[in-house]
């Protein structure tokens, strides 16, 4: 299990970054925190629901800031800060040939 040890902003930046790489499918294993938000436990689900969809084109999140910027498009359409649209058009752009696959997340990151 990973820890992680330093300040708040430090520890943020480290749950920000594990959740972009576990969206990505780039890791199995889950990091365990004290009270996961809301957008955590929808995450979690997500990546279970993505990991299990052997047609889902794993989206190449291969920097910090790809991995960062992509947590930030989940959490803003899960927020209704942008459009499921918007969403699947900003992925696209940053990752072509990946549409289908923001399509899905989008699907996923909306669903009740």
């Amino acid at each position: 299990m990973t820890q992680f040890h330093g300040n708040k902003a430090q520890r943020a930046v480290a749950a920000i970054a594990t959740a972009a790489v576990l969206a990505a499918g780039l890791m199995t294993a889950t990091v365990s925190m004290a009270a996961p938000s809301a957008f955590d436990n929808k995450m979690s689900a997500v990546i279970a629901q993505v990991k299990a969809d052997p047609n889902y084109k794993r989206i190449p999140l291969e920097s910090s800031a790809d991995r960062a910027w992509f947590f930030g498009e989940c959490e803003a359409l899960w927020k209704k800060k942008v459009s499921r649209e918007q969403f699947v058009a900003e992925g696209s752009k940053q990752f072509p040939g990946y549409e289908a696959s923001f399509n899905e997340l989008a699907d996923l990151l909306t669903a009740s």
